[in-house]
């Protein structure tokens, strides 16, 4: 068997810190997870975190952009077989009833927003994984749509944000794809400018 590089080792570490933090991320909240447990946790010294994450902030960052990315697939895949943006707000709205109760990322993002102090690199960095999605959303559904008036950014950001909604996560009635079918019924029916 062949030995693996210092790149292929260096990229399991880093995929191992990155599960064990989403899992202690997740479960006890920002606040509460420690560089220190994520490192003890995943069989690593803190060393070994800091060699692959510049501290905690950049980790969570790592975990939200690999949780965005697999929602992202996830709407896409449920996306593929809407011919109509009937069919996409359908489908769309089923993913959100079950992603809206998956995990608690509503708590975990305002865990973060409260306790953490990112700087404003950071910021950017976090608001730049954000627009990528919202993005790349907006756009498949837009082109549904057959409607380029409006930004993709702004549509996608509409799915996102109303799916982990604080409240989503614990109301039974209305469920985000509730909302989320009112809100795109609306947006294709009407649409608004958003460009300015």
């Amino acid at each position: 068997m062949a030995r693996m590089t210092r790149e292929e080792s260096q990229a399991l570490t880093r995929t191992k810190l990155v599960s064990v933090a989403r899992t202690l991320f997740t479960r006890d909240g920002y606040a509460a997870t420690s560089l220190d447990r994520i490192a003890e946790e995943a069989g690593f010294s803190k060393g070994a975190v800091y060699s692959n994450f510049d501290g905690k902030e950049s980790l969570f960052l790592e975990v939200l952009d690999e949780h965005g990315k697999q929602s992202l697939a996830a709407i896409l895949a449920a996306l593929a077989g809407a011919g109509t943006i009937d069919e996409a707000i359908d489908a769309i709205a089923h993913w959100a009833e079950k992603s809206s109760r998956k995990g608690n990322w509503p708590s975990l993002i305002l865990d973060y927003s409260r306790n953490a102090k990112p700087a404003a690199t950071f910021r950017k960095s976090q608001e730049k994984v954000l627009r990528a999605q919202w993005g790349a959303l907006g756009e498949r559904l837009l082109a549904l749509a057959g409607n380029t008036d409006l930004a993709a950014e702004t549509v996608g950001a509409l799915v996102f944000e109303l799916t982990y909604a604080p409240a989503m996560s614990f109301v039974s009635k209305p469920t985000s794809g509730d909302l989320l079918r009112v809100a795109l019924h609306g947006v294709f029916r009407a649409p608004v400018d958003t460009r300015r």
